[in-house]
C-alpha cells in the first residue's frame, strides 16, 4: 500500500475518524450503501459562495472542514439535536495535488468570528449549533475568505469506538487529569505519564483544557494522532478497517459524494507529498470577564493568503481587498474596524458543559506557539437576538467589532514540519 496514502489514512482518520471511508471505497471495495450511511442529502448540493463554479477533487485544489462534535447518546436523550452540537474540533484542510501537499489549519473554539447564520460575533464553536455544518463553512469562509468546499463531521463516540477498536495507543500524557467520559455517565481519571490508552482515556486528553489552554490542547491532539499513526504503522488495524467504516457510518455526516470520495483517494492522496499543520496567532481578550480568543487582521491576512496558495487562488494584497473581495457579496457590507467594546458582551458567561469562560487563557503569550483564532473584521447584518442560546449579549448589527491590539503581529503561525516519517 502506498506510504503517503496510508498515512493520510490514519492521520486524518485520527483526527476527526472519517477519512477510512476514502481507503475503504478504494481498496476494500466497501459497500456503497455503508458509505452513503453518512452522506448528508440537506447540503450535498452545497458550493461555496466563493467559487464561480464546483470543483473536481481528482483535478484542482479542494478544502475539507473537518467538525469533530460534542455529541453522545446521552445528551440525544437529553434534547440536544445533532444540529444543535458545537464543535470541540474545527480543523480546515486544503488538499493540493500539483503541489503534492496537504495542510492541516486550526481553530480553537474560543475564537471570536462573525456567524453569519444569526448576524453577530460569538464564539467559533457555537457556529454549528446556530445551523450546522452549513453554518461552519459559512463562518469559516467569513473570516477567512477562503472557500470551503466540503466537511466532514463526526462525534466523540466515533473516535472512541475507532481508539478502541485499533486497540488503544500508547501516550504520555503530561499531568493527571479528571474528565468526562464520553456519554457523560462518569468520569475518566488518567495519571501522568506515559501508558497505553483506550478510546475514553484517549478522548479525555484530547479535549481537556482546565491545566493549560486551547492551543495547547491542539497541540496534544496532533501528537495523539502521531502516536495514533505509530500504531497503526505496527499493527492490524487495517484489517479492521470494515469495522472502523461501520463506525463512522453510524457517526458521522459528509457532503461528499461516492464519486467526489473515490476521487479524492485515488488522484490527491496517493502523491508522494507532505503534510503541513499550522494554527492561527492571536491574543487573549477578556471581555467582561469573558474569554475570547482575537487574532489581528495582519493575521487573519496572512493565513488566508497562505490557504489561498494552496487551493491557487489569488493573493490579497491589502486590507480593503481582504474585507472587499467576493466575501462582502455573499455576507454583506462591512463595518469599520474598531476596538472591541467590552460593555457589548455580558458577564461571568457559562458555556452550556459548565465551563465558565472567564477563567480560560492560552497561558502561551510570547512562547511562539500558534493560535488558533478568528476575530471577523466586522461584517453587517439586518438584526440579531438579544441574548444568544449559551446567555452571551452579542455584537448587535449596528455595533462595530474590530482588530485588537498585539503583541506579536509580526508572526501569525508557525510552520510544523512533516511528519510521516517520525516515530514515537
Amino acid at each position: 500500500m502506498n506510504k503517503f496514502l496510508k498515512y493520510i489514512l490514519i492521520l486524518l482518520t485520527l483526527v476527526l475518524i472519517a477519512i477510512p471511508l476514502i481507503y475503504g471505497v478504494l481498496v476494500f471495495k466497501t459497500s456503497q450503501n455503508e458509505f452513503e450511511k453518512s452522506y448528508s442529502k440537506d447540503s450535498s448540493n452545497h458550493q461555496s459562495q466563493l467559487r464561480k463554479q464546483q470543483v473536481d477533487p481528482s483535478k484542482e485544489p479542494i478544502s475539507i472542514l473537518f467538525l469533530g462534535i460534542d455529541e453522545n447518546e446521552v445528551r440525544k436523550k437529553k434534547g440536544q439535536s445533532t444540529e444543535q452540537s458545537r464543535t470541540d474540533a474545527m480543523i480546515l484542510a486544503t488538499f493540493n495535488p500539483e503541489k503534492d501537499q496537504i495542510r492541516m489549519f486550526s481553530f480553537p473554539r474560543d475564537t471570536i468570528s462573525y456567524i453569519p447564520k444569526v448576524g453577530y460575533y460569538d464564539k467559533i464553536t457555537h457556529a454549528h449549533a446556530y445551523g450546522g455544518p452549513l453554518s461552519s463553512m459559512n463562518t469559516i469562509e467569513a473570516t477567512m475568505n477562503v472557500p470551503v468546499d466540503y466537511y466532514l463531521r463526526v462525534n466523540m463516540e466515533a473516535f472512541v469506538d475507532t481508539v478502541n477498536e485499533m486497540g488503544g495507543i500508547y501516550f504520555d500524557v503530561p499531568y493527571n487529569l479528571d474528565e468526562p467520559n464520553s456519554d457523560d455517565s462518569g468520569r475518566i481519571k488518567v495519571k501522568k505519564g506515559y501508558q497505553k490508552l483506550n478510546g475514553d482515556q484517549a478522548l479525555a486528553v484530547a479535549r481537556t483544557r482546565h491545566q493549560d489552554s486551547d492551543l495547547k490542547r491542539g497541540q496534544r491532539q496532533m501528537a495523539l494522532l502521531k502516536a495514533l499513526y505509530a500504531k497503526a504503522q505496527n499493527t492490524d488495524s487495517l484489517d479492521k478497517l470494515d469495522r472502523m467504516i461501520e463506525i463512522v457510518g453510524d457517526n458521522a455526516s459528509h457532503n461528499l459524494t461516492y464519486k467526489e470520495i473515490k476521487a479524492l483517494a485515488s488522484d490527491v492522496l496517493q502523491a508522494n507529498g507532505e503534510i503541513k499543520s499550522a494554527q492561527l496567532k492571536g491574543e487573549d481578550d477578556y471581555l467582561n470577564g469573558i474569554y475570547y480568543y482575537n487574532p489581528s487582521l495582519e493575521q487573519l491576512m496572512k493565513a488566508s493568503n497562505m490557504l489561498r496558495n494552496d487551493l491557487g487562488l489569488s493573493k490579497i494584497e491589502d486590507e480593503d481587498e481582504f474585507l472587499n473581495a467576493r466575501v462582502i457579496n455573499f455576507y454583506g457590507s462591512l463595518v469599520p474596524l474598531t476596538p472591541i467594546d467590552e460593555s457589548l458582551l455580558d458577564d461571568n458567561q457559562q458555556d452550556q458543559d459548565g465551563e465558565n469562560d472567564d477563567t480560560q487563557s492560552t497561558g502561551d503569550e510570547g512562547n511562539g506557539y500558534e493560535t488558533n483564532n478568528d476575530t471577523d473584521a466586522g461584517y453587517q447584518q439586518d438584526s440579531a437576538p438579544e441574548y444568544n442560546q449559551y446567555g452571551e449579549q452579542p455584537i448587535q448589527n449596528d455595533q462595530q467589532y474590530g482588530e485588537p491590539q498585539t503583541q506579536n503581529g509580526d508572526q501569525q503561525f508557525n510552520e510544523q514540519p512533516s511528519t510521516q516519517n517520525q516515530t514515537y
